[in-house]
């Protein structure tokens, strides 16, 4: 449509193990930063080739995104999958890693209270979340070999969500995705084995009940902050 020749591309890992749990939540953090940093001898590359490309961490697991000129894209993306599939903890990289996410975690003690306001309502309103307090509590305690413990109890069960755009063809949409099948779900002995029926449950909210009113209150982080906020939320029928 827009007449240039890029594609993107993202697909979403679906992994109930990966927030099962506040060590579990850290840990898929840890893993998804990780992924990251052993992809930096490429990123030069990719930025030459016109790609870029990320991996976050989710709500119930992780995504990878490639966007860019689409003639190089697939060499990137399979480079990419190859990591996930091989992937193995460096443990002088899993210490860097750590510290990070450890800081980033203290750093929330400092954010505004709106910040902290909104944070506290989405914790109490989503289900299966964990306070960022319990994961800095577990942080200390994780090592490397956790993390290589963890990822392939993490992607034993995972459903993958597949969104492919732009100067790509159908059927080479469709190879992609059978490559992914073939890395992850294929062999005598698959990284990867579909979810159960009962393990596809959407991201779900707390329904307030009609007519109450529910109040959660608490002391800003930063002592030096003299600033406080209200967030008052009110929950409205989805009409159709």
């Amino acid at each position: 449509m827009f007449s240039t020749p890029k594609a993107f591309v993202k697909i979403y890992f679906n992994c109930p193990h990966a927030s099962s749990s506040p060590e579990s939540e850290v840990l898929t953090d840890i893993f998804t930063r990780l992924l990251l940093d052993y992809l930096n001898e490429y990123a030069y590359y990719a930025q030459v080739a016109g790609l870029d490309y990320g991996i976050n961490h989710t709500e119930s697991g992780f995504e990878v995104t490639v966007v860019g000129y689409n003639h190089k894209l697939r060499i990137l993306l399979e480079t990419i999958f190859q990591k996930i599939a091989q992937f193995k903890v460096k443990p002088d990289r899993f210490s860097v890693i750590k510290e990070m996410v450890t800081k980033e975690y203290h750093n929330n003690k400092f954010l505004q209270p709106f910040q902290l306001a909104m944070y506290y309502c989405s914790l109490i309103l989503q289900d299966q979340t964990w306070p960022w307090m319990e994961e800095l509590e577990v942080l200390p305690h994780l090592e490397a070999e956790d993390l290589a413990k963890f990822v392939p109890m993490m992607l034993s069960r995972t459903f993958l969500e597949c969104y492919i755009a732009g100067n790509i063809e159908s059927n080479e949409a469709g190879s992609i995705i059978q490559y992914i099948e073939d890395v992850f779900f294929k062999g005598s002995n698959p990284i990867c084995q579909p979810l159960f029926p009962s393990q596809h449950l959407t991201n779900r909210v707390v329904k307030l009940e009609k007519g109450k009113n529910y109040v959660y209150s608490n002391q800003g982080l930063n002592p030096s902050d003299e600033n406080s906020c209200l967030v008052h939320y009110i929950q409205v029928q989805e009409f159709f």
